[in-house]
């Protein structure tokens, strides 16, 4: 039986496909039923030779294709191949499922051994997705942090970062001067995103002990991960860019306190970011391009969501619990959303645009 360190090395041996859809498919014992593969992006790719499968859960049936592919000197390959999640580096959980299939005996009947694995394999699709989502979160965060610290003023840059509070559960991800900013980041084409609560699209009330807010801003964050060759950013480089922005504004003192504050930014879902000691670790590194930044202010009439009034008149709805999404137009109004990084950025430090 193949052994889960064995597999794991077989597959970090495992390159990416040159270009387009090309690949080189690594099978993992002689059968030639269990192979693994990256595409030209990096992406590990599982591929499950013979009759197609037909999963029982939603998460695996959404990341599993049937194909016949095509090779250059042998006869069309009939597989499944499941596609893990975009951020796909994880050559750990990859391997984990590979090397329980073959514990299954995938070889000899791999209907059986699927049917025995695919609790496990959703499991760890949907632990991927998850730390995804944190990665994706902490690039938009990063970014637009890193934005504000290199368009404000020398003074303000130490401010500025501490104000920042997405790296642990709060109300708001940040909070300037009576604005609040929620910042969403997706690699969809459109500001598609995910509300957990009327509170992430609504500026906060005043109260007896707190001014609330005068407006809140909801940045919806494009990206895509970048091809070779082109201008793009990554974790390490925007902690980098705002690391040299404090040091060079006299704020050096809050350097440990902000790295430790990324460092927590996603532990809940199993990730956490060293700067120290991960710089080259996937998939922190992975390079992202942006498609869009736009800044939607949420008070606007014409930006029909839902609303806390909405809500409340159900009183036995706890009108946090409410999640839903919002799909945002790219255009509402001649002045919403404000459109590009520089602009938002000078929005929410009230400058002149």
């Amino acid at each position: 039986m193949t052994s889960y360190e064995a597999v794991l090395n077989q597959i970090k041996a495992v390159p990416a496909g040159t270009i387009g859809e090309d690949r080189t498919i690594a099978w993992l014992t002689d059968s030639k039923v269990v192979g693994v593969a990256r595409n030209s992006r990096g992406h590990l790719e599982l591929f499950l030779a013979g009759d197609e499968l037909r999963p029982r859960t939603g998460t695996v049936n959404n990341a599993m294709r049937y194909h016949s592919w095509h090779r250059d000197t042998l006869p069309p390959l009939n597989a499944n191949r499941i596609c893990l999640p975009a951020l796909g580096h994880f050559d750990q959980v990859c391997a984990f499922i590979a090397a329980e299939l073959l514990r299954e005996k995938a070889d000899s009947n791999l209907e059986s051994a699927f049917a025995v694995t695919e609790p496990l394999i959703e499991l760890a699709i949907k632990r991927m997705e998850i730390s995804e989502n944190a990665i994706l979160g902490l690039v938009g965060e990063l970014l637009l942090l890193d934005a504000l610290c290199r368009r404000a003023a020398d003074p303000q840059v130490g401010p500025i970062v501490q104000a920042w509070d997405g790296w642990r559960r709060s109300a708001r991800d940040f909070t300037w001067e009576g604005t609040g900013v929620e910042i969403k980041t997706t690699t969809l084409t459109t500001s598609s995103h995910a509300i957990h609560g009327v509170h992430q699209i609504e500026p906060t009330p005043a109260r007896d002990d707190a001014t609330g807010e005068a407006r809140l801003l909801l940045v919806s964050i494009g990206l895509r991960q970048a091809d070779l060759n082109e201008p793009a950013l990554s974790i390490p480089s925007l902690v980098e860019s705002i690391l040299e922005r404090l040091n060079a504004t006299g704020a050096s003192g809050l350097v440990d306190e902000f790295l430790t504050r990324v460092s927590v930014y996603g532990t809940e879902s199993g990730i956490g970011y060293e700067h120290a000691t991960m710089v080259n670790e996937a998939p922190f590194a992975t390079p992202f391009s942006v498609t869009f930044v736009r800044g939607y202010d949420m008070a606007d009439p014409a930006v029909e969501v839902l609303r806390r009034h909405d809500v409340i008149t159900h009183q036995h709805v706890d009108a946090q619990s409410v999640a839903f999404r919002v799909e945002l137009p790219a255009t509402i109004s001649l002045d919403n959303p404000i459109a590009g990084a520089r602009r938002v950025v000078e929005a929410i430090l009230s400058l002149h645009i």
